[in-house]
């Protein structure tokens, strides 16, 4: 003979029950994608706008990596690569007084950079 359970009883082994598949599996943001998509061997490398210059001027990732320019000066500025170019490699646009921009290092090579508004700020970016 099988012991018969209450509703309420098979409605909480029912509920722990999936409780502990759910944990089981990664977050999903509303897009569906796991919310800590980024891989353990990708990082973050921030380049810090202030006193009118790029600090480190120069910045080496790897594919994948992010970098961040953070503007920590007293004016907008941009991080632009090539500023000449139709279609720059990455272009932030303006960058406001204590607001950063981040970009992901999809393609290897050495982007030479500038801010658009002050062309004497230099910096350089090298994806391996």
């Amino acid at each position: 003979m099988h012991p018969k359970l209450s509703p309420i009883s098979a409605s909480l082994v029912l509920l722990g029950a999936l409780a502990l598949v759910a944990t089981g599996f990664p977050s999903l943001t509303s897009a569906g994608r796991a919310a800590n998509s980024q891989s353990a061997s990708t990082k973050t490398v921030t380049v810090a706008i202030r006193s009118f210059k790029f600090e480190p001027a120069t910045v080496t990732v790897n594919q994948g990596d992010t970098v961040e320019w953070k503007n920590d000066d007293i004016v907008p500025h941009t991080a632009t690569e090539d500023a000449n170019a139709k279609k720059p490699a990455f272009d932030s646009g303006l960058i406001a007084t204590g607001a950063a921009w981040h970009f992901v290092a999809h393609n290897k090579g050495t982007y030479n950079y500038t801010c658009t508004f002050h062309p004497n700020m230099e910096g350089k970016l090298i994806v391996q």
